[in-house]
């Protein structure tokens, strides 16, 4: 199988992240969640014969969060091709409820992941994999920074509240199957 200067990059990045960063967040209480981050247009470049993926066959969409409805993304696949590239990643903060109205405050802090049909709000960080036991500590308190944020503008607890319902809708969808 023949990889790609991007596949191997990406697979280094992951690496790292698997091998340290994740079970470091594990033990602050971070657990893989239900959601996934969804792909949007910001994860493709345009060519002549249409929008190519900038992700690849290797790419996980997997999110993990504490208790609150922030999700965790590690984005692998974005950023440049060269010798030292596999050092810098990304991570983006997700807020999984689509089309959500942010206060305004807020605005700037999250950005929007375009979907084909709506947005999702982010807060993207890059991070250089040199240093992991730095990731981890970065990641986690930028986590919180961002909790407390949407804490102070009472944020957290409409999201909550969307949260609780969607899963209760999907359990009584799922059992009527």
């Amino acid at each position: 199988m023949s990889l790609t200067d991007r596949e191997k990059l990406e697979l280094m990045r992951q690496g790292i992240i698997r091998g340290f960063i994740i079970p470091q967040l594990e033990e602050r209480g971070y657990l893989v969640s239900y959601w996934k981050r969804p792909i949007s247009l910001e994860d493709m470049y345009l060519r002549d014969d249409g929008w190519k993926p900038l992700y690849s066959r290797f790419t996980s969409w997997e999110t993990y969060r504490k208790d609150y409805p922030l999700y965790l993304f590690f984005n692998t696949f974005y950023g440049d091709i060269y010798e030292k590239a596999y050092k810098n990643c990304f991570t983006e903060y997700l807020i999984s409820i689509p089309n959500y109205q942010l206060t305004p405050s807020l605005l700037g802090i999250f950005t929007r992941l375009n979907v084909g049909n709506g947005y999702y709000w982010k807060h993207r960080m890059p991070i250089n994999l040199s240093y992991p036991e730095v990731c981890v500590k970065i990641i986690d308190a930028t986590y919180d920074e961002l909790i407390i944020s949407l804490a102070r503008e009472g944020v957290l607890d409409e999201l909550e509240k969307l949260e609780s319902r969607i899963k209760e809708n999907s359990r009584n969808n799922g059992s009527c199957k």
